[in-house]
């Protein structure tokens, strides 16, 4: 059986060790590719880590052990793994044949191409995906400037569209001051980061935020917590997309989420005073923030994340692009090894 080892290039091989069984090529490597996955795949690092190999395992038969070893290690706690010793275990019943095998949910983030309304001082349209100068009745003002370059602008637009561009994330996905605090985390050394630097992160990130109009547009087809499909347009701190419960080294900001219920858990926060969110920032480590008025949250498997100017997407504390972007939830789309 041919047992990938996914870890940093500088690891020691004396973690492979207890992972080494007869009847078993393990081998280790950086990273997996889609078109030539083993039977079985392990991953030692964090959040990061798994969202990494998770865009080469989301939809095949083969299962993820994960065996927390980052800086961030939320999804592992999520699926019952919470140290070294106890992945150690897992795979040993999974040797023995004693295996036990969960079928979760990813989420999915698709970015959304935005068009430029306006090009060399006129005011061209976009027309089945290409851009027009043409007046109505046909003709063509003298541009502004050579159309060259416009029409191969539309062009590659048009190709852009015409690819299919997503990322699957395990944890929450996110936009707003927990994004920026993201960012700034993972310029700290790991040591760090596994000591509170989230923490400081979020903190420093809040002194420069600056919080911006974010619209959050429900398309759905299951939503629960309301009867109909939730539109929210307003000035916001933050909004979070969660398929498990908690990021960042334990913050609790979807408390009700759950791995395999075929949905994602949407919290909104709206804007909020500095001062107030130093209050309350603490309740994010017990799930309580959901008390206050605020604070949105609501459940679906498909919505849609415009904002007034671009912001960046963090999943499971890595970048994935900017907004607009459509998110959604690929059911029971990822085999895990838990205890």
């Amino acid at each position: 059986m041919r047992v990938a080892a996914i870890l940093h290039p500088y690891a020691k091989d004396k973690l492979l060790e207890p992972f080494r069984a007869p009847g078993m090529n393990l081998f280790r490597g950086n990273e997996l590719e889609a078109n030539d996955l083993p039977q079985v795949a392990i991953v030692f690092g964090g959040d990061g880590s798994v969202h990494r190999v998770i865009q080469a395992l989301a939809g095949s038969e083969t299962p993820l052990l994960v065996v927390p070893t980052g800086s961030g290690n939320d999804f592992a706690a999520a699926i019952g793994i919470h140290s070294y010793g106890e992945a150690v275990s897992v795979w040993r019943k999974f040797v023995e044949g004693q295996a036990h095998i969960r079928e979760i949910d990813l989420g999915v983030i698709k970015p959304l191409q935005a068009h430029s309304s306006s090009a060399g001082g006129q005011d061209p349209e976009w027309v089945d995906g290409r851009l027009t100068f043409a007046r109505e009745d046909g003709t063509f003002e003298k541009a502004a400037q050579p159309l060259a370059p416009a029409i191969a602008r539309a062009e590659l637009h048009h190709l852009y569209d015409s690819i299919p561009t997503e990322e699957y994330f395990c944890c929450i996905a996110g936009a707003g001051l927990d994004a920026e605090a993201n960012k700034r985390a993972n310029r700290m050394p790991a040591w760090l980061r596994r000591r509170g630097g989230y923490v400081v992160s979020a903190l420093r990130a809040l002194a420069a935020h600056q919080s911006i109009k974010v619209t959050v547009a429900d398309g759905g087809h299951r939503q629960t917590n309301s009867a109909e499909a939730r539109f929210i347009s307003e000035n916001a701190l933050l909004v979070a997309f969660a398929n498990a419960p908690a990021y960042g080294n334990g913050m609790r900001m979807a408390p009700r989420a759950l791995l395999d219920d075929g949905l994602l858990d949407v919290c909104y926060v709206g804007h909020l005073s500095k001062w107030k969110v130093l209050r309350l920032f603490h309740t994010i480590f017990s799930g309580t923030h959901l008390r206050f008025p605020e604070v949105k949250y609501f459940s679906t498997d498909s919505v849609r994340l415009f904002t007034e100017s671009p912001l960046e997407i963090y999943g499971d504390g890595e970048y994935i692009c900017r907004t607009p972007v459509e998110i959604s939830v690929r059911p029971r789309s990822l085999r895990v090894l838990v205890p």
